[in-house]
């Protein structure tokens, strides 16, 4: 419970200051285009880790092993694929100042249409990106911290939104790159501690290859064609995450890029650790009787405590940290597609940045209402999200940051064509063949879609007379 209210007393902190600094949209929405390359980098491994790593990934190592490390064995590549295929483009575009949200760079690139059809799309994904979030948040406090659940997501969710809601990304960059540096240590700390509880690596393996072989090898437990689609899913699929996005935007000058891949890579692999680590030695403890498990999502906490209050502590405090950078991430892009694309969309005047506050509040509420409802485990819920966004958004932000030929019509249809298929499949994902991932499954419609409207609207224009058009 202490730890809970430091980071409540933290937020508030953050809320005052925040509430004063973010005066304006640029401010609240992108951070005054502030950002340099290490409060940027560190700030967007943070929104980008999530619980998701600190508690859903040890989990999903229990359960198929070396299998669930496909998701994430791209990093060393993600940092710099992004900053080429978005972030050159995306500072070009922002340049001038009047780009600030991520559907206001699909219209640069894409035409109106299609950002109310992003900002659409953004909205019930950071609804349910949150939910995420909220359902950590229950698994830490009743098993890590001794909390009851409800209470500790209610309190973690709320302090999110209060510096979210009162100091925007102003408040919420500063408070991602503290908690992005806190995450990165605390993690590496406690793979290596962990390990050491199960002996090291080599008896944490040879536990395993005894009791559990089928965690070890290329693939543990899940088919190498689920693995590969893992991997595609979280490789190209950072191209298409608009929290990842977001982060662009922040930046103050262009050359910043050319460092910006080693920060994000370095942040993010130190993080890593966490799942490599606390996995294979909670699966060997369990394995040998010493851990007991009800849930795959206990899997993080129990080994923690039983490494005892100051483990306890730390991994409270980083994994609580991982999941409010990015609610408040989720939470900002929600508020500004409500209250500033959405109307935009449809010719309104943007709402100011008291619409947005309100916006939040509302945002938060129903996140945390659908994360506690859900029985869902955390890897699972975090693997619906990032699939939802990389099926509408993956196929408009590669293409159309890069072809000019891309038409409005044409990018609305895919957003929505990848959405309807990744949520259809979704809802029948127990019956899908391995390896079938509703995420790409929803990307590679979308591309079809994308490539055929255009190429067949810019035949039609370029087949009318001259006069007639």
């Amino acid at each position: 419970m202490t730890i809970l209210l430091l980071l409540a007393l933290v937020a508030a902190i953050l809320a005052a200051w925040g509430s004063v600094a973010s005066r304006n949209p640029t401010d609240y929405f992108a951070a005054g285009r502030r950002g340099g390359v290490w409060l940027v980098g560190v700030a967007g491994t943070a929104a980008g880790v999530s619980a998701f790593t600190f508690v859903g990934g040890p989990g999903l190592f229990a359960l198929v092993g070396a299998g669930s490390l496909w998701m994430i064995l791209s990093a060393p590549l993600t940092g710099a694929l992004q900053c080429w295929v978005a972030g050159e483009p995306i500072v070009r575009l922002a340049r001038g100042g009047a780009i600030l949200t991520v559907p206001e760079l699909v219209a640069a690139c894409a035409g109106r249409p299609a950002q109310a059809v992003a900002a659409l799309v953004i909205v019930v994904g950071s609804v349910a990106s949150l939910a995420v979030q909220t359902k950590a948040a229950a698994v830490l406090g009743e098993v890590f911290l001794g909390v009851e659940g409800t209470l500790a997501a209610l309190v973690a969710m709320s302090a999110t939104a209060l510096y979210t809601a009162l100091g925007g990304m102003r408040a919420g960059l500063v408070a991602d790159a503290v908690q992005g540096g806190v995450m990165a240590v605390v993690a590496a700390g406690l793979a290596a501690w962990a390990l050491a509880a199960a002996g090291g690596p080599a008896a944490a393996l040879h536990t395993l290859s005894a009791h559990r072989p089928e965690l070890l090898g290329s693939f543990g437990a899940v088919p190498p064609a689920q693995a590969f689609a893992w991997y595609a899913l979280f490789c190209l699929g950072t191209l298409a995450q608009p929290h990842y996005l977001q982060k662009f935007l922040f930046l103050s000058d262009r050359s910043q890029l050319r460092w910006l891949p080693a920060v994000l890579t370095g942040a993010l692999a130190t993080t890593l650790t966490v799942w490599l680590g606390v996995g294979l030695a909670g699966s060997a403890l369990v394995a040998r009787g010493q851990l007991e498990l009800t849930h795959p999502d206990d899997l993080a906490p129990r080994l923690v405590a039983l490494l005892g209050p100051w483990a306890v502590a730390l991994a409270g405090t980083a994994a609580l940290a991982a999941l409010m950078s990015t609610s408040a991430s989720f939470l900002n892009l929600a508020a500004a597609a409500v209250t500033r694309d959405l109307p935009a969309s449809l010719g309104w005047a943007p709402r100011g940045v008291a619409a947005a506050r309100l916006a939040t509040l509302l945002v938060v509420a129903t996140a945390t209402a659908l994360g506690l409802a859900s029985d869902r485990a955390v890897a699972m819920l975090g693997l619906l999200g990032w699939g939802f966004f990389t099926a509408a958004l993956l196929p408009t932000v590669a293409l159309g940051l890069a072809w000019d030929s891309v038409r409005p019509v044409a990018a609305a249809t895919a957003m929505a064509a990848g959405a309807i298929v990744d949520l259809s499949l979704e809802a029948v994902r127990p019956a899908l063949p391995r390896g079938l991932e509703p995420g790409l499954a929803g990307a590679a419609v979308g591309t079809l879609v994308l490539v055929g409207l255009s190429l067949l609207a810019n035949r039609t224009a370029r087949a009318v007379p001259r006069g007639r058009r």
